[in-house]
């Protein structure tokens, strides 16, 4: 591991904090009322490879972006902090050459093509109970990857839940160009 702050060993797994500035760099796209990710945190478990790797986020939706408040989370909300999550997750992998498929990409790379060679090909997604959105989490990680001549496939999962056992889970293939 290159340059990571250490904050956290619990379980063997190594915990670390996202600085706010990286994050904020990755929601520059969004808009003030879209970004909802507050916080990440960046979890290895020793030995267990790309599926070892996970970030976990604290989110709040203060207002919907798009509908009248509706109370609960919904998947437009799942699909928006999917992305903020999962481009997180993404931009320190890269930062830190933690998933060696995406090594034709630096740090500058992914912030030039954060938007345009980031694609998502499939999402399904299923909502076990009413999640809060003033304050829930959620976790990300990747499945596994594909390698094409034009591409990198990515089989990531991402589930939110909050503090009253409200649960979302969710599938994504992402496609990721070659810069």
């Amino acid at each position: 591991m290159q340059n990571l702050e250490i904050t956290n060993i619990r379980q063997n797994n190594l915990r670390t904090r996202i600085e706010d500035g990286f994050v904020e760099k990755v929601m520059k796209p969004y808009r003030a009322n879209t970004a909802y990710l507050q916080s990440a945190e960046f979890v290895q478990q020793p030995g267990q490879g790309l599926a070892g790797l996970t970030m976990e986020g604290v989110f709040n939706i203060p207002e919907s972006c798009y509908i009248d408040d509706t109370g609960h989370f919904n998947a437009v909300e799942y699909n928006i902090c999917y992305n903020q999550l999962g481009y997180v997750f993404l931009g320190h992998c890269i930062k830190n050459g933690l998933i060696p498929d995406l090594a034709s990409y630096d740090e500058d790379t992914f912030f030039e093509k954060q938007l345009s060679n980031i694609l998502i090909v499939k999402i399904a997604s299923n909502y076990k109970k009413p999640i809060n959105p003033k304050k829930f989490y959620g976790t990300y990680g990747v499945k596994s990857t594909t390698y094409k001549s034009k591409c990198i496939f990515l089989s990531t999962y991402c589930n939110f839940y909050d503090d009253n056992e409200g649960k979302s889970q969710g599938e994504v293939m992402l496609a990721i160009l070659h810069p």
